[in-house]
Formats: C-alpha cells, structure tokens, sequence
C-alpha cells in the first residue's frame, strides 16, 4: 500500500463524510445555501478559504441577500479577504443575476449540458470565477467526481509527486493538468473528488471546503 493511499485509508471515513454533506447541500439546500456557495467560490482565489468561508458565514446573517457594495466590501475586509471591493462587486453582479431562483437556474444549465460543459459555461458567465472556481462550486454541491480544483495547494502536492513540473496556469494548461491529475487518481485507486480532499489534508493538515 502506497504512502498516499494509506491517508486516503486513514481518513476516508472523514472524506465520505464530507463528500455526502456535499452532495446533501445541493439536494436538501435552499437558494440561500447554494448562493452561499457561489460567494465563498468568489472569495477563495487569491485568499485562505477558512477566511474565505469565514465572511460568507457572515455576509449569510447580514447582507448576502441584500447588501449594497459598500456594505459586503466592508464585511469582507473585516474577515480578512483580500481584494474586497473587486469580489463585493462580483458578489452583487451575480446575485442580480442569480438570486433568488438560484437553484433552478443551475438546474436549468445542469440538463443541457454535462459535466465539463457546465463547469465551462460557469467559468465564462459567473463573475469573478474561473475554471478552478467553478470546479471548486460543482465539487461543493456534490458534482465534483470528473473534475479538479487546482488551486496553488494541490499544485504543489502535485508537483511533489512529479505528476507535473509547473505550477502556472492558464486554461490549456488547467485541462492539461486535470487530465493529468485524473490519470494520477485512476494509479493511486482513490476517487478524483476524494484525491483533491486528501492532497489538501496532506499539504493543509485538515479536511475542509
């Protein structure tokens, strides 16, 4: 048994768990919750996803739903998020467009199109989200077991076990890597989503979003 399939052994109970609380958030969730998701995959790029989460959590008690600009920048400054007024303009942008009726909207999308087709049309038409964050939101509802969130933490796992030899990217390179990652994930018998979750816990220490 491998080293990073005995992680995955240690802590797949762990990683069921949570890949389940996923797939319950998008079957159980209201508007709200997945809108919630949406904005947290806004706040990530570029910031520590524990703050990231942090200051939706927030935004969801005051201002998510009905906040100016001004008034989400500030809550996202406080949380410690960086870029705060570029993501309090996406944040508002796409809940014009996207709330209330959140879940039918992508549910609309999600029977058009499979997959990889919606994690795409996501990264063109949700502000402030591209490749990595739409993978990051459909493996959030329990989507996620085709594609990949290469964020810079699960490049640098990836490097470490020569599965690549860069770390930039762009949208050729993203898809070149994901097939990449997913040839790595069929060789090490551990699931693509479950993969991303025990790449974190290596370099992170944890499980988390």
């Amino acid at each position: 048994m491998n080293a990073l399939y005995t992680i995955y052994n240690e802590i797949k109970p762990e990683i069921d768990a949570r890949l389940e609380e996923f797939r319950q958030l998008w079957a159980e969730g209201s508007d709200k919750d997945i809108f919630k998701e949406i904005c947290f995959c806004v706040c990530t790029p570029q910031n520590n996803a524990q703050k990231a989460w942090n200051a939706v959590c927030t935004l969801a008690h005051s201002g998510m739903e009905n906040g100016s600009v001004e008034e989400i920048a500030a809550v996202l400054r406080q949380e410690g998020v960086r870029f705060h007024k570029n993501k309090a303009g996406y944040i508002v942008k796409n809940r014009n467009r996207l709330f209330p009726g959140t879940k039918k909207y992508i549910s609309g999308i999600m029977q058009q199109k499979d997959v990889i087709d919606v994690r795409n049309f996501f990264s063109d038409h949700v502000s402030g989200w591209g490749l990595k964050e739409a993978s990051h939101f459909l493996r959030n509802i329990g989507f996620g077991n085709t594609i990949c969130i290469l964020d810079r933490h699960i490049l640098r796992q990836l490097s470490v076990y020569n599965v690549i030899t860069m770390q930039t990217l762009n949208k050729k390179k993203y898809l070149d890597i994901e097939q990449e990652m997913i040839r790595f994930a069929n060789r090490e018998n551990i699931p693509v989503d479950a993969l991303d979750l025990v790449l974190w816990y290596k370099e992170k220490g944890e499980l988390f979003k």
